[in-house]
């Protein structure tokens, strides 16, 4: 029975993975965003695939199973350990602004932005995802490529059934956005009078099955430069967007070096900018050095308070700085020196807050949306694939590429869309991430990898627009410093700050009401609302492999 087969025998045949689920097992291990994908994920596991062979199958699932962010035409990036080699490699497979892009294009002449950056096909820059998926699987997979996309084929013709999560999300982005407008979209997911799918509906996506049949024979380079990038363009161009032939057959993915960051006896690999999740992780460790939060204590306010205080002052740096690596200088030395740590933290106040505006940036030193979605697999040999990936918004730009049946990302509005100008938040746009054709935008997704002594322990990501690297980082601030299990360390309330506006966040009923009243006493605001991320991790300790699903969504662990 080959890989797609067998997959599909444990689709039908065994009792369904359980949503927000956690596993402890001896051999392979994953979590992901979809029940299903991770079906699929662990069936390509006990076949003899590795961790990216799963990576891709996972990858194509979750474009079927899990449309609000599980993506063909959005991008990302991976963090992956090679068992053999040691090595860390790390892939950047974010999606770039068409050749035609323009700096000021989406800025109207009273000066405000367009909606067109958020809904349609012009918010749409060029995707990633199928030559990121590619690009791995060539250097590292070892099973068939069409074996590996044929189980998502399936699941889109066969159909999934709609969760309460499904229907709400299509609710949500229709009363926001008006996506139902683009009868592409409609006709998938609001077929009765612009209604979205009810609970318990079969979803089924017949274009979108067909294509991945396609890919699964032809490979990424038909969509890169086949027909299907033909179909593609000429889809998108008539809707108002401005994507090429030659934009697609210039796509690449971009192998780089991870950022490498040491934390005592743990070493933290992920991604370099265009994401800011090493240099906002990297600089918030970097200032919490100085303070002994052991002694303050996990979750209580005075922690909080360091915590929040030292992201303050990383996202203003982020803010500044971040921008495409091979269009922008970006000082990474500087911004991670431990001089420029300790000019940070003196302007800390242990006791009380410090407004952003206040803070002048010391030494002299030359946003994502909130649905992207993570997975994390560990295979027999000990690899590890860490990956994140985004549509940008929920359901992307709102466009179902016509007779292509995937959503297209809306990721143009990640680049500073009116350069020098305050946003919403009261931060200043900055100059290092404005639009330009073959550019990459600034980015907050950040797969990790965490090492302990040289060996693996952890590996771990999540959505949550600009709190990603915060949550990353405060879970594994809850294993590291306060010997936190995983699945505690992923249950445990979280909090973000990111300078502008000035607010912590903190997420409502799992802050204690005592936290926040003691964090306003500090002098700082504190905001509540909705779950802050959807972390999944897999943690490799004492002989077994623990994966875990964040309880706060519908994910699902699995392993054997």
């Amino acid at each position: 029975m080959n890989a797609a087969k067998a997959t599909l025998a444990l689709l039908f045949l065994t009792t369904s993975l359980f949503a927000g689920s956690q596993v402890v097992v001896q051999h392979a291990a994953l979590s992901t965003a979809s029940p299903q994908a991770t079906q699929i994920g662990l069936t390509v596991l006990k076949s003899g695939g590795n961790a990216i062979d799963a990576a891709v199958a996972v990858s194509f699932a979750l474009a079927v199973a899990h449309p609000q962010a599980g993506n063909l035409g959005g991008g990302g990036f991976l963090v992956y350990y090679d068992a053999k080699t040691k090595g860390i490699w790390t892939l950047d497979f974010r999606e770039t602004a068409p050749a035609a892009s323009k700096r000021d294009m989406f800025v109207s002449r009273d000066g405000t932005i367009s909606v067109k950056s958020r809904t349609g096909p012009l918010a749409a820059a060029i995707p990633g995802t199928i030559a990121g998926m590619s690009e791995a699987h060539d250097r590292f997979g070892k099973q068939a490529w069409k074996d590996l996309l044929a189980p998502a084929a399936q699941l889109a013709r066969n159909g999934i059934k709609v969760d309460q999560t499904l229907t709400s999300d299509l609710a949500l982005v229709e009363a926001q956005r008006n996506i139902s407008q683009f009868q592409s979209t409609e006709s998938i997911f609001y077929p009765h009078e612009h209604k979205p799918l009810a609970l318990g509906a079969t979803l089924v996506q017949r274009d979108l099955g067909l294509l991945l049949e396609r890919l699964a024979i032809k490979g990424a380079e038909d969509f890169y430069d086949g027909e299907l990038s033909e179909r593609f363009v000429e889809a998108v161009r008539g809707a108002g967007g401005v994507m090429s032939l030659r934009d697609l057959r210039e796509y690449k993915p971009v192998w780089r070096a991870p950022m490498s960051i040491t934390f005592r006896n743990y070493q933290i690999y992920t991604t370099a900018p265009p994401s800011s999740g090493g240099l906002v992780i990297g600089e918030v460790l970097n200032i919490l050095n100085g303070f002994d939060l052991t002694k303050t204590g996990a979750d209580t306010p005075a922690t909080i308070h360091l915590l929040a205080e030292a992201e303050r002052r990383a996202y203003i740096d982020r803010n500044k700085y971040l921008g495409d690596p091979s269009a922008e200088r970006v000082p990474y030395r500087e911004l991670l020196s431990e001089e420029r740590a300790k000019l940070w933290r003196a302007s800390i106040n242990a006791t009380h807050s410090t407004a952003t505006a206040s803070l002048a940036e010391p030494g002299g030193v030359p946003t994502d949306s909130t649905h992207t979605t993570h997975f994390t697999i560990v295979d027999a040999e000990g690899n590890i694939a860490s990956v994140t990936t985004t549509l940008s918004d929920n359901f992307g730009s709102g466009f179902v590429v016509p007779g292509m049946g995937f959503l297209l990302n809306n990721s143009m509005h990640d680049f500073t869309l009116a350069p020098g100008k305050t946003d919403a938040t009261g931060a200043r746009q900055p100059n290092a991430n404005t639009i330009e054709g073959g550019k990459r935008p600034a980015s907050e997704m950040t797969p990790t990898i965490v090492m302990k002594d040289g060996v693996p322990l952890l590996a771990l990501g999540t959505r949550g627009g600009a709190a990603i690297p915060t949550t990353v980082l405060q879970v594994f601030l809850n294993v590291a410093l306060f010997g936190r299990s995983l699945p505690d360390a992923i249950a445990a309330p979280r909090y973000h700050h990111q300078a502008w506006p000035e607010e912590i966040f903190a997420e409502s009923g799992r802050a204690p009401a005592a936290t926040i009243n003691a964090l306003a006493a500090m002098g700082h605001g504190v905001k509540e609302g909705d779950s802050i991320g959807d972390v999944h991790a897999v943690m490799i300790e004492k002989g077994k492999i623990t994966a875990v699903a964040d309880p706060r969504a519908g994910g699902a662990a699995g392993g054997y």
